[in-house]
C-alpha cells in the first residue's frame, strides 16, 4: 500500500498542469527563463481597474553590496549620568522617558567635599578682590607721585604744590618727596642771602662755603628722594600686579578643581531653592550640586532614587537624543574593494519585518583600520529618525555603491514577483496575461534590472502584478 501510495503522488506531481502550453512553459523557464507559463485570466472589470502595465526601459542604475548593520546611539547625543562625588541625592526631578530641554535639572546631590571645594572658590574671590584693591592703590599712588613730580621740574612755591595734591593720594611719598623739596626750597633761599653777604664781607668764607655744601646737599636729597619714588613706585605696581594675577590664578585653580569635581556637565554654582525644599537658607545648600542635561532628549533610563546614598562613578541616568541614530554596519575586507563609500555619502538603510521600511542615511566617518576580530572595515552613517520610527539596537540591512553607474534594461520592482526561488513577470498575452521567468540583476526601491527575458520596450504588468500571482497559484492548486 505504501509503494502504491507512493507511485501515486509521483504521478500526480509530474503530471499536474492545466495543458501542453504550461507544461512546454516550465519546461523551457527552467532551461533559461525565456519560457512561458499557461495564461491567467482575470474578470474584465477587475482586470480594467486592478491592472496596469509598464514598458520595459533602459535607466542609469548602479549596482550596490548589501551588509547587516545596526542601529545605535549617536554617541554626541547620549550620556550616561554617574555621580562625580560621594553623596546623598536629595532630588529627583525627572521620569523615565520624560523629555528634557538642555538645562534641564535632573537630580540634586548633597556633597560635603563640593561645599569645601566651593567655600574655597569663595577664599579665592575675597584675596583676589583684596590684591585687586591693592593693585588699584598702587596704580593710584604711582600716577600721582609721577604727577607730582613733573610738577616739581617747574620748581613751583611749596604752598602751590600743597594746594594741587591736598586731594590726592601720595601714601608715605607725600612727606619724603614734599619734605626734600621743602628743605631744598630753604637752603636754597638762604644761600641766595648768603652770596650777597659774603661778597661784602659780612659772613666769612667759611660759612659761605658751609652753606653752600648745605645747598649741594639738599639738592642731592631731592634728587635721591625723586629718584626713589620713581624706583619705589613701579617696584610696588610690580608686586601688587603680579599679586593680583596670582590671586587669579589661584582662583581659577580653585574653580576647575570645582568643576572637576562636579563634572564638566554640572552646574558648579549652588542650585536655587525649590518649593518642596525643607526650608535650608542658600547658604545651607552650599554642599549641592544640579546634574543638568546639555541637550534635548529624553530620560532613557534612571538607577538611583531619592535620599540613596551614592558614590563617585555611581551611574545615575541615562539620556539620549533618538533624533539622530548612527547605523553601524560592517564591510569584509575582502569586499571592501568592490564598494565605493565616502564620507558625507548617501546609502540605503531598510529594516526587515513585516512591512519592510526603506531610508538612507549619510556616511557620518569610516573606519580608519580592519578591525581585528572580525576583519571588517567599520561604516557610521548618521541616520533622521524625526518620526521615532526606529529604535536603537533594530538590525538593519545596508546597501553600499558598486562600480559605475550604468545604464540598463530595468522594470517597476512591482512589476517582477518572486516563487520558489524563481523572478518572474507577467506580460499581456491573448485572453489574458503569461507569466515569463527572468533573471534579474541591479535591484531599488522603485526599479529592477533584468539581465535576461525582456526586451527594451516590451510592456509588462506593473500595477496588480501580485493579483496575477495569487490567482495564477489558485489555478495551479486547483
Amino acid at each position: 500500500m505504501l509503494a502504491l501510495g507512493g507511485l501515486a503522488w509521483w504521478w500526480l506531481a509530474t503530471h499536474h498542469f492545466t495543458g501542453g502550453d504550461h507544461e512546454e512553459a516550465l519546461t523551457a523557464g527552467e532551461a533559461g527563463g525565456t519560457g512561458q507559463a499557461g495564461v491567467v485570466r482575470l474578470p474584465a472589470a477587475a482586470a480594467a481597474g486592478e491592472i496596469g502595465l509598464a514598458a520595459v526601459e533602459r535607466r542609469p542604475m548602479r549596482a550596490h553590496l548589501t551588509v547587516p548593520g545596526r542601529l545605535d546611539y549617536d554617541a554626541r547625543s547620549r550620556i550616561d549620568y554617574d555621580s562625580p562625588v560621594d553623596g546623598i541625592v536629595s532630588r529627583i526631578s525627572v521620569a523615565i522617558r520624560q523629555k528634557v530641554a538642555r538645562g534641564d535639572s535632573l537630580a540634586e546631590i548633597s556633597s560635603t567635599e563640593v561645599g569645601v571645594a566651593r567655600d574655597e572658590v569663595k577664599k579665592r574671590e575675597a584675596d583676589r578682590e583684596i590684591a585687586r584693591k591693592a593693585a588699584d592703590w598702587a596704580a593710584t599712588i604711582g600716577d600721582n607721585v609721577q604727577s607730582l613730580l613733573g610738577m616739581l621740574e617747574g620748581h613751583p612755591p611749596l604752598d602751590t604744590v600743597e594746594q594741587e595734591f591736598a586731594g590726592r593720594i601720595l601714601g608715605d611719598y607725600r612727606e619724603k618727596i614734599l619734605g626734600a623739596y621743602s628743605r631744598l626750597l630753604y637752603v636754597e633761599k638762604v644761600n641766595a642771602g648768603t652770596r650777597s653777604l659774603g661778597d661784602g664781607g659780612v659772613l666769612s668764607g667759611r660759612i659761605v662755603e658751609e652753606r653752600t655744601s648745605n645747598l649741594e646737599i639738599a639738592r642731592a636729597s631731592f634728587a635721591a628722594a625723586c629718584e626713589s619714588a620713581k624706583f619705589d613706585t613701579l617696584q610696588e605696581q610690580g608686586r601688587a600686579k603680579a599679586a593680583l594675577e596670582q590671586s587669579e590664578r589661584l582662583l581659577q585653580v580653585s574653580k576647575e578643581n570645582l568643576r572637576n569635581l562636579v563634572g564638566g556637565r554640572l552646574d558648579a554654582s549652588p542650585p536655587a531653592a525649590a518649593d518642596d525644599d525643607d526650608g535650608s537658607s542658600s547658604d545651607d545648600r552650599i554642599s549641592a550640586i544640579s546634574l543638568r542635561t546639555p541637550f534635548d532628549g529624553i530620560v532613557e533610563e534612571i538607577f538611583v532614587s531619592r535620599g540613596e546614598r551614592v558614590k563617585g562613578g555611581d551611574r545615575m541616568f541615562v539620556v539620549a537624543d533618538t533624533r539622530r541614530l548612527w547605523v553601524r554596519a560592517q564591510v569584509h575586507e575582502k569586499q571592501w574593494t568592490t564598494v565605493d563609500v565616502a564620507e558625507g555619502q548617501e546609502v540605503g538603510v531598510s529594516v526587515p519585518g513585516a512591512d519592510e521600511h526603506r531610508t538612507t542615511a549619510t556616511i557620518n566617518h569610516i573606519g580608519a583600520t580592519v578591525d581585528a576580530s572580525n576583519r571588517s572595515v567599520p561604516i557610521v552613517a548618521d541616520l533622521v529618525n524625526d518620526d521615532a520610527h526606529f529604535k536603537p539596537g533594530m538590525f538593519v540591512w545596508v546597501e553600499l555603491p558598486q562600480g559605475e553607474v550604468r545604464r540598463v534594461p530595468a522594470v517597476p520592482a512591482s512589476a517582477v514577483m518572486r516563487h520558489e526561488g524563481k523572478a518572474f513577470v507577467f506580460v499581456p498575452a491573448e485572453g489574458g496575461f503569461r507569466r515569463l521567468d527572468v533573471e534579474t540583476g541591479i535591484d531599488t526601491d522603485d526599479f529592477i534590472e533584468v539581465t535576461r527575458g525582456l526586451e527594451a520596450g516590451q510592456q509588462v504588468v506593473s500595477r496588480g502584478a501580485f493579483l496575477l500571482k495569487s490567482e495564477m497559484l489558485l489555478e495551479d492548486e486547483g
